[in-house]
């Protein structure tokens, strides 16, 4: 079973953020009617009244990024995230948030597709490091999410 205490959670950032940079930065960002929100927000679940998976801001934003993952929508997550870390010493240097545009046609993705894993298959047959490899996998997984995102889109699923 795993431990999920290890995983960071939103209520720790929110809480880290009340600690370091105060209350009244929190209620600036947040806006002053929201202050006991953002108290709320910063409870650790496990000593408070506040219920486990309680919704907050930082929540809300990862639940959507995972449901529009789940959608096939990868470059769009990318973009959010390259986006909320855009400005921070975090920021991936020279990423600018954008979204790549889906081929006119299924045929075209799926082309790509192959194109992907084939680039894949060669390197781990040329013997090539791990991480290598592995970034060619996450890009032939995001061809196939772009594949599935134009399908959903095709068949009238999702807005496109």
């Amino acid at each position: 079973m795993p431990n999920d205490n290890l995983k960071m959670q939103s209520w720790q950032l929110f809480h880290f953020a009340r600690k370091h940079l105060g209350n009244s930065t929190l209620y600036a960002i947040f806006g002053k009617k929201k202050a006991r929100a953002i108290d709320m927000w910063a409870q650790d679940p496990r000593y408070t009244q506040k219920p486990e998976g309680s919704y907050d801001p930082i929540l809300g934003v990862k639940t959507l990024l995972e449901t529009l993952d789940d959608h096939g929508h990868t470059d769009v997550v990318r973009s959010a995230v390259a986006f909320m870390t855009s400005g921070t010493s975090a920021a991936v240097s020279g990423a600018e948030p954008c979204v790549a545009d889906l081929l006119p046609t299924i045929s075209e993705e799926i082309l790509k597709d192959y194109r992907a894993v084939a680039d894949m298959q060669a390197a781990i047959e040329s013997g090539l490091s791990v991480d290598f490899v592995d970034a060619l996998k996450d890009e032939a997984m995001d061809e196939i999410s772009r594949t599935v995102a134009l399908y959903r889109q095709n068949v009238g699923e999702c807005d496109g």
